[in-house]
């Protein structure tokens, strides 16, 4: 009678294990938090002092990450610092450039004063003013109502350049 049970003890205990081998092959991996790949095109925003803090720049950023969410391009800002004149904001504009942006978008009185001010030294960059006149063919501008209409003036104007090459 003994026997009888010791084996149902061991079948019980063999049960056991392979449930416990089954649950942990089986068990699914956990996933790894994915980070968004980018496409290797971007969009810059030119800003005065304030950078992102500006009531201008706030704006034109959230449009400008609105376009990247549709084109998985890339989006960056630099600020204007130091003396906040055409003169100083002409080497931040140089920097952009040189970082290979495929538009500068100029937020605020003293960007969009600077990138009309030397856009015909850059003949192949698309600059985008928010606000004011285009002074040259390379430069395109937008404008809204209202911040809403801004925003979204800013995600059209922006998409077609972040979308991949």
């Amino acid at each position: 009678m003994f026997e009888g049970v010791r084996r149902w003890y061991w079948l019980a205990g063999a049960g056991l294990v392979l449930i416990v081998v089954a649950v942990f092959l089986l068990w699914p991996e956990p996933e790894e938090p994915r980070a968004r790949q980018y496409h290797d095109v971007s969009a810059c925003l030119l800003t005065d002092q304030k950078g992102l803090n500006g009531s201008d720049a706030a704006i034109v950023w959230a449009g400008m990450q609105d376009a990247s969410a549709k084109t998985l391009g890339q989006v960056r800002y630099l600020a204007i610092s130091g003396p906040q004149d055409v003169a100083n904001g002409r080497t931040f504009v140089g920097s952009l450039v040189l970082s290979r942006c495929a538009v500068i978008v100029a937020a605020g009185a003293l960007p969009v004063e600077t990138v009309n001010a030397v856009a015909r030294e850059h003949p192949s960059q698309k600059f985008l003013i928010v606000g004011g006149s285009p002074a040259l063919g390379n430069i395109s501008a937008v404008s809204g109502s209202d911040d809403a209409a801004v925003r979204a003036a800013v995600a059209d104007g922006v998409t077609p350049f972040l979308k991949a090459a």
